[in-house]
This record gives structure tokens, sequence and C-alpha cells, in this order.
């Protein structure tokens, strides 16, 4: 089955602007009931001048429902990158959700200003070689400080400044998919990309996901859509050729300091050398500072 390749932001934004995809996409990445899902703005693309890169990011407000049959309410920011990026990007694009405030009612029929829990989801379309597993979640902890022990709470203050982050790497998708979520991510698999690098092929289409991978096959006959994802292939070409030489300049660049750095130290080592015999010989501290340019506490510790 041949689907538009949703790590583009064209099809990835089509995918996740059908609220009973998105809502059933972000209720597996979270591993939680999406009982309410409201795409809070349209995508967002920040992008970075100096290397024609660019950060997808969508905001969603979420109703979700607990096991005990509670509900909380909690935006969600989602970001994706096909390369790699440096996390101040992604801080300051967190920084903007933070600062909001929506306008709710309260008992007594007027406005008061409320703010949300955030939950982050980056969905990578590269690998973090710190981070060796195809998705993790990093939840805070509330820790007593003084005995160390677990401490359950609710608590809005701990909530409203702290956040909870689904890391997802499209890349270390495994080759036998047992979860819900290795699944889904099947449909991002990019071992299966055709000759044209926005359309998969998909080689296995996972039971629960075929109404997901049903929608995207719609676009690939769409030929206004192929354009638009042609060009952002085009895009994306231009890029990894900007990438590659920029990383070589950069890599020459370390290869000439790291080659500097070992003159400089072989140049030093030869100096104490020097001036080492020279103490042994019984020349005095002045004439070896004057002879090798070194302190006479430097001598002195030889």
């Amino acid at each position: 089955m041949k689907i538009i390749n949703p790590l583009y932001d064209k099809a990835f934004k089509y995918l996740m602007e059908n609220n009973r995809w998105a809502t059933k996409v972000i209720s597996v990445i979270l591993d939680e009931e999406i009982e309410e899902l409201k795409l809070n703005q349209q995508e967002t693309v920040f992008p970075d001048n100096k290397h024609q890169l660019t950060l997808f990011r969508l905001d969603f407000k979420a109703t979700i429902k607990k096991n005990d049959g509670t509900k909380h309410t909690v935006l969600i920011e989602l970001q994706k990158s096909k390369y790699i990026t440096d996390i101040l990007r992604f801080r300051n694009y967190l920084g903007s959700n933070y600062m909001k405030a929506e306008s709710e009612k309260d008992s007594d029929g007027k406005d008061r200003k409320v703010s949300y829990p955030i939950i982050t989801i980056y969905i990578l379309g590269y690998n973090l070689d710190e981070i060796p597993y195809m998705a993790v979640t990093v939840n805070h902890q509330v820790v007593n400080s003084i005995n160390k022990e677990p401490l359950h709470l609710e608590s809005d203050f701990i909530n409203q400044l702290n956040h909870r982050s689904h890391i997802l790497q499209i890349r270390r998708l495994p080759e036998k998919r047992v979860t819900k979520l290795e699944q889904f991510l099947a449909l991002f698999n990019q071992a299966w990309i055709t000759e044209n690098h926005y359309i998969l092929d998909l080689q296995d289409v996972p039971k629960e996901f075929e109404g997901i991978a049903r929608y995207l096959q719609t676009p690939v006959l769409d030929d206004s859509f192929r354009l638009q994802l042609q060009a952002e292939e085009e895009i994306d070409m231009i890029f990894d050729d900007q990438e590659y030489r920029h990383l070589k300049e950069k890599m020459e660049l370390r290869k000439e300091k790291e080659e500097a750095e070992s003159r400089e130290k072989m140049a030093q080592d030869k100096i104490l050398e020097s001036a080492r015999f020279m103490k042994q010989h019984g020349i005095s501290m002045k004439d070896i500072a004057v002879a090798t340019g070194l302190s006479e506490e430097q001598i002195s510790s030889l």
C-alpha cells in the first residue's frame, strides 16, 4: 500500500488535521484515553535561515480521561523535525506555551484566567546518540527531600511548572513491532521509501491502523498534493547538500583545532623538558625563565 510519508510536514499536517485520527494518534503516544481533542492553531513552521531548517509544531488542547474516571485538561505541544537541530529551538517554542493563559467562566459566570499542564511530544526523523531507544517518556516525580520517599500529590503548582515529555525516534523502529506505539510508528517506516521519498510503500499494515493508512493513501493520487510534497522534498535535497557542506566544514575546523592543540602541547612539553634539564644542571631560575618564558613558580614545580 502506497501512502504519503507522514514524516513530511504537508503529510503530517494532513493527518493531524483530521480530528478522529489525531485523537487516535495522540492516545497511542500518551497511552491514555483522549476524550476530547481540539487543534488550537494551524501548524507553525520555524525557519533556520542559516541552514534552511524547519521545525513543525502543532498545539492541541485535550481532555484526558484517567482510569479512575477523573478528567484532566492539558495542552499538548507536538513538535516534529526531520533533521538534527539544537535543543535551544525546542526550548524557545515550548516557552511560548508556558506564557499562555485562557479565559474560562467560573461558577458565577465571570471570566477568569486559567493555565493548563503541558505535555510535549517530539517526533524526530533522526537518532539521538545519547538515547538508544525508539520511544521514551519523561515524567516528573515528586520526592520528599528529607527521606527521599516518592510522594503522590495532586498540585496545580507542580503540574503547571513541570511538564511531561514523549520523545519518539522514527529511525529506531524495531523489525518486530508488538506494542500499539510500535505498530503505529510503522506508518513512518523510512525503510519503505520509494523513488519519491515523500511516498512510502507499506509492506505491512497493522490492522488497528488500517484506517489511518487508507486515509494517508488518498492524497497519493492527488496531483496538487503530490506537487506540494515534491516541493518539500526539493527543499530537503537543498538542505541535505547544505548540511553536508556545513558538517564537512565543521569537521575540518575541528580537525584543524585538534592539530593546533596537539602542536601547542608538544611545544609546551619541549619547553618544560628544556627547563627541567637546565634546572637539573644548576642553571638559575632567573636564567631559565628568560630562556623558556616560564614563570619561576612554574619552574620551581618541575
